[in-house]
């Protein structure tokens, strides 16, 4: 599973028709979201006899939402995007995914220097092949 797969899923099923993107977002964009592979430092996951019997593998993913300079406006979308993702399952590209984050709600940024709001939204993407 790719971010690419990932932002696709999230352009079909989700009721969003502004900017998207993998691995850099339009600053220019009021509103505009981007997926990325996280920043953040997970374990490593360990199995015995090695990676060939692991039966899931985990992706942490970042997604940041600009949303135009409405603080009400901003939060409630980052909280609906939050709440499409968080402790879901899906099937993609022959994959089962369940996504979860290990935190409560969307990660506020404040402003940036256009006085846009952002938002960090983490997640852990827990997959695997479907029939494992």
């Amino acid at each position: 599973m790719t971010l690419s797969d990932l932002r696709d899923y999230f352009k079909s099923d989700f009721p969003w028709k502004e900017s998207i993107s993998v691995g850099k977002i339009d600053k220019n964009k009021e509103r505009a979201v981007c997926f990325y592979h996280s920043k953040v430092s997970r374990p490593k996951i360990n199995t015995i006899g090695g990676k060939g019997n692991r039966s899931y593998t985990v992706l942490p993913i970042s997604i940041l939402l600009r949303f135009g300079k409405n603080y009400e406006a901003a939060a409630e979308k980052a909280e609906e995007i939050f709440n499409f993702f968080d402790e879901k399952t899906y099937d993609l590209n022959n994959e089962r995914v369940f996504v979860i984050s290990p935190y409560n709600a969307p990660i506020d940024l404040g402003t940036d220097d256009q006085g846009v709001y952002e938002n960090s939204l983490e997640f852990d993407l827990y997959i695997t092949k479907k029939g494992d």
